[in-house]
């Protein structure tokens, strides 16, 4: 087996979007924040903080006193899970056998190397993935789950293909890539271990009876000498993620950008298991006034961020916020498989959009109401055979002769000049005529042959000799 483990340092931080930056205002150091007994304690900065001289575990005061000037997150350990298990669903299209720890992806990537076009390409597609959704990102590969996910955290960019390489490559590591509990962390430094080589080198049994048995299990597991099995990641049957703000969101066009980081993680959980969504929920929550929403939908299943934003841009021209938002949410509850079908070989061409996108996005700035479609209805009377729909409704053809693009709203009378039927020129009738008589059952009874005509300018019409009357009529126009 080989383990890719995907090591994400700056979670907490990369959860939150940078203040808009209208391109006036100084950039702030950001800085995320964690309730510590009585106060606040500092736990991650960025590198403009981290230039300045704050650190993790300072105190948020202390931390004030030096830089004045900082916008502050609060963590959001839910936050952090949620994006870790997108980005798990996301990885599903690499590899069947995916994991998490805190902080960690673990990607079991042995089976599907050849695939992708060996360990580099692989490897390579998945750091640039990650990268390109937004955050910090340390890897490493090693035939176990546990040195993979070492190696990582210590950030490197370690490759070990072979077991027996695992106890050099792992020896210079220092022990806080273990993350012990404080108990065994102390214990081991009193011992003066600093390193896992130090902690390798020492007696099993002696160990585990200084700092319990989890210890050397995980060392042992690490080396390939004890079983590691891992929990499948199983992906959630609806998205759901939100972004919380440190400012507010006073108008939709702010509300845009968020939107589009949001629409690309909805991308990339679907992307992972070929399904596709057809409706979408925003939600807003206010400070001052009850949670509001955005509903956008669109003609058929797609997970195509570039797709939904468009939709959404016309969706929202008549729109406007209720009052400043404090949080966005996307949700997606509805997920339908997309059957394998190519959503196009090579992409959007030219910008330009399927059908079904331009429906939506007429659908979104007019109303739905505005666009409908047409469809068919099991009845022989041309007038009558025909119902509205909304737009991309399938229905099944039925069997009947030849039909015009343009039905007209009644049909029109035409003269008899020369023994002919005339409209604007003499036409004449092509083909043996469709006899259709119904309607008996509801007064609106029918009996009439059609023809398809031709004029002498090549023109072709749908007409038909009314069998009652005698007189003939226009009826509908081919292309």
């Amino acid at each position: 087996m080989l383990w890719l483990a995907i090591h994400l340092p700056q979670l907490a931080l990369d959860i939150f979007p940078p203040m808009p930056d209208d391109g006036t205002a100084l950039q702030r150091p950001r800085i995320v924040v964690a309730s510590h007994g009585r106060g606040e304690r500092l736990a991650l900065v960025d590198a403009l903080a981290a230039s300045l001289g704050l650190k993790p575990d300072m105190k948020l005061s202390a931390a004030l006193a030096l830089v004045n000037e900082l916008t502050i997150h609060r963590r959001k350990p839910q936050a952090e899970a949620s994006a870790l298990t997108q980005l798990a669903a996301w990885a599903l299209r690499f590899t069947p056998t995916v994991a998490t720890v805190p902080q960690t992806l673990l990607l079991e990537i042995g089976g599907c190397l050849r695939y992708f076009g060996g360990l580099d390409a692989l490897r390579a597609q998945v750091e640039q993935g990650v990268a390109a959704q937004g955050y910090a990102l340390a890897s490493a590969v090693a035939p176990t789950p546990l040195a993979a996910q070492w190696l990582a955290c210590h950030g490197d960019g370690a490759t070990v293909t072979a077991t027996a390489e695992l106890p050099t490559a792992l020896a210079s590591l220092p022990l806080t890539v273990l993350a012990l509990e404080p108990a065994p962390a102390q214990t081991l430094r009193q011992l003066g271990i600093a390193s896992l080589g130090q902690l390798l080198a020492l007696p099993r049994a002696g160990l585990g009876r200084r700092v319990g048995k989890q210890l050397p299990l995980a060392l042992d597991r690490a080396l390939g000498h004890a079983a590691d099995p891992r929990d499948p990641f199983i992906p959630p049957d609806r998205f759901e993620r939100c972004i919380d703000l440190d400012w507010p969101v006073e108008t939709l066009e702010v509300f845009v950008k968020l939107a589009a980081r949001l629409l690309e993680a909805l991308d990339a959980f679907l992307s992972g298991r070929g399904l596709g969504v057809q409706t979408l929920f925003f939600r807003f929550t206010h400070d001052d006034h009850p949670a509001s929403g955005l509903r956008v939908g669109i003609g058929r299943p797609t997970r195509r961020a570039a797709e939904w934003l468009a939709v959404l841009r016309e969706r929202i021209v008549h729109e406007q916020l209720v009052a400043p938002a404090t949080s966005v949410t996307l949700v997606a509850d509805t997920l339908q498989l997309l059957d394998g079908r190519p959503l196009t070989l090579f992409g959007p061409q030219g910008g330009q959009g399927l059908p079904e996108l331009l429906l939506a996005r007429l659908g979104a700035r007019l109303g739905q109401g505005a666009v409908i479609g047409v469809a068919t209805v099991p009845e022989h009377r041309p007038e009558r055979a025909w119902r509205e729909a909304a737009p991309g409704t399938a229905a099944a053809a039925l069997p009947v002769g030849p039909r015009p693009g343009w039905l007209l709203p009644e049909p029109q009378p035409l003269p008899w000049r020369n023994e002919r039927p005339w409209h604007g020129e003499p036409l004449t009738c092509l083909g043996r005529a469709e006899r259709i008589e119904s309607g008996w059952w509801d007064g609106g009874d029918v009996a009439r042959d059609y023809y398809v005509a031709q004029g002498e300018s090549g023109a072709r019409y749908w007409i038909f000799h009314d069998c009652r009357d005698g007189g003939w009529w226009l009826h509908g126009c081919f292309a």
